[in-house]
């Protein structure tokens, strides 16, 4: 093992004396601020995000639980980011043995360095070992990103982040990534089709830890970014349930007071608008026709989905978060939507 570095060091006293105090547990949130600029994922954090963006611990060590680092193995620190795409991860790491033994990346890949990044990205929690309700992309530094398929098998997830890892001096690593995110309806085969894109006050469940192997045939250190108990240690690969929570922000944003009302002489019209409990559908045009109604939110994401008879009809959106929706009325081979306000 070569001496620290004078910036290994400095890292050390920053990490240990400033942020390891404040420690992230579940109920702590985390805030991501939106980029005003593309992301360029190319390991140099030269992206205007990361000028103000807050730096985040990987300080607490989970396997073997609350053990003490030895001086020189591990350090770890991030920053997050966000637009409408993607979730931004900026992190740096001293690792001062950096690893990975297993050539098939589908083999132990929790037992190779890496970088295991958790997201849940509707934060609804509960299990997803064998489902894509959350994600545990194992993200190794020759950039594959495993989990588990529903029979336990890995399965690279590549293709759902962008990652450049560059080496900064010494053992000093810097991580770039780019996450895109997906419903639990998430299919290989269909990625687009679960694809969600990211808006201001989305909530999220979120985590990162790092898996430190030392030139073993296994991982001798497991080390994340939250507080955890004994218990619940090595769970977040299992469960989404021990997640911290991670809110976007766009301070710019500002939210609709209020909407035109489409005219009363459109076939279609919903009121009130703004709702808080029931919304009034009415159809106008005379035609006694059937078809299906649909709710979204403005990011594409379904929130109700079912038949429409002629006539007023009465919509209980009384369930729904406060924000804009689009109502969609398909019928005769046409789309009819207006937007509305849900408030509480």
């Amino acid at each position: 093992m070569r001496p620290l570095l004078i910036a290994d060091l400095l890292f050390g006293i920053f990490i240990s004396l400033s942020l390891n105090l404040n420690a992230q547990t579940q109920q702590d949130t985390l805030y991501a601020y939106v980029s005003q600029t593309p992301v360029v994922v190319d390991g140099n954090a030269a992206d205007a995000c990361w000028d103000d963006a807050q730096w985040h611990p990987i300080d607490q060590v989970w396997i073997p639980y609350n053990a003490v680092m030895n001086e020189g193995d591990f350090l770890g620190r991030f920053k997050l980011a966000w637009d409408s795409l993607c979730l931004y991860l900026l992190a740096e790491i001293v690792d001062d043995s950096l690893s990975d033994d297993h050539s098939d990346p589908l083999q132990n890949w929790w037992d190779d360095d890496c970088l295991e990044i958790f997201i849940d990205e509707d934060r609804s929690k509960g299990n997803h070992e064998k489902n894509n309700n959350a994600f545990a992309y194992h993200t190794s530094i020759f950039y594959d990103a495993i989990d588990m398929n529903a029979s336990g098998a890995g399965v690279n997830y590549k293709n759902n982040i962008e990652v450049v890892m560059d080496t900064l001096e010494g053992d000093t690593y810097r991580w770039e990534v780019a996450i895109k995110n997906y419903t639990a309806a998430f299919t290989l085969s269909e990625p687009e089709a679960s694809r969600v894109l990211l808006h201001h006050h989305k909530l999220m469940g979120f985590s990162l830890a790092y898996c430190d192997n030392d030139e073993t045939s296994a991982r001798e250190n497991f080390i994340g970014s939250q507080t955890m108990t004994p218990a619940t240690a090595n769970s977040n690969y299992i469960t989404a349930d021990y997640f911290g929570s991670l809110l976007l922000v766009d301070p710019d944003y500002e939210e609709p007071t209020s909407i035109q009302v489409i005219n009363r002489d459109e076939p279609m019209f919903i009121f009130p608008n703004p709702v808080t409990d029931n919304l009034n559908l009415q159809w106008n045009n005379g035609q006694e026709q059937t078809g299906k109604i649909e709710i979204s939110d403005l990011c594409g994401k379904l929130m109700l989905n079912h038949a429409y008879d002629p006539g007023n009809i009465l919509i209980n959106v009384s369930e729904f978060k406060e924000g804009v929706y689009l109502l969609h009325l398909i019928t005769d081979g046409q789309v009819y939507s207006q937007p509305f306000i849900k408030r509480n």
